[in-house]
């Protein structure tokens, strides 16, 4: 399956989804198209199968008991933006853009299998963390939305429309460590305007 994943993704990247074709995915996995339609039913779901394939690459570190919020919400971030800003990542989401016209579908399910996760894990997090610091814990949703945007948001945005080129190790992080000092800031100033 891994071979017509990649190969799924080379054509679809060269070619562009909507005119990339099953037998151009297969003749690019080395295998007939009769045995690409026995193990996968469509070119959505081999491009559903694609972004759960490259989804799976997104892992975030193990939490030490001994972690500090800061570095907690440091090391989450760091890993999605090491993600999300990776060229592979960056021209998946370049190909969504490009082909929304011909197939909205493309946004929907790389909405559904990728963000989902990453979302889930940032939101995991600040729900703990808003239980802490005394911030209502239904508010982690958008806790997450501003923190994820506030840290990497402008460096995504500028890679993805060619605007800048990614950004260093150290600048990221440098970033990423601003964007989690103000946030607990934050976070620690209502709760002191509650008490």
């Amino acid at each position: 399956m891994l071979q017509l994943v990649t190969a799924a993704e080379d054509i679809f990247l060269a070619k562009g989804y909507h005119t990339a074709t099953m037998s151009d995915v297969a003749k690019a996995a080395g295998m007939s198209k009769k045995t690409v339609y026995t193990m996968i039913d469509s070119k959505a779901e081999l491009f559903g199968a694609l972004l759960t394939h490259r989804h799976s690459l997104l892992n975030f570190p193990e939490p030490h008991s001994d972690w500090t919020i800061h570095e907690l919400l440091t090391a989450n971030l760091m890993a999605l933006a090491r993600f999300l800003l990776s060229p592979g990542q960056i021209a998946i989401l370049r190909l969504i853009m490009a082909e929304y016209t011909h197939s909205p579908d493309l946004g929907r399910v790389f909405h559904r299998n990728r963000v989902s996760k990453a979302k889930s894990q940032l939101e995991s997090c600040l729900t703990d963390i808003a239980v802490q610091h005394g911030c209502p814990a239904e508010q982690a949703k958008e806790m997450a939305a501003m923190l994820f945007g506030m840290a990497i948001g402008e460096f995504h945005l500028g890679v993805l429309i060619g605007f800048r080129a990614p950004p260093t190790r150290q600048a990221l992080e440098k970033r990423v460590r601003q964007a989690v000092d103000i946030f607990v800031a934050g976070c620690g100033a209502v709760k002191a305007q509650k008490n």
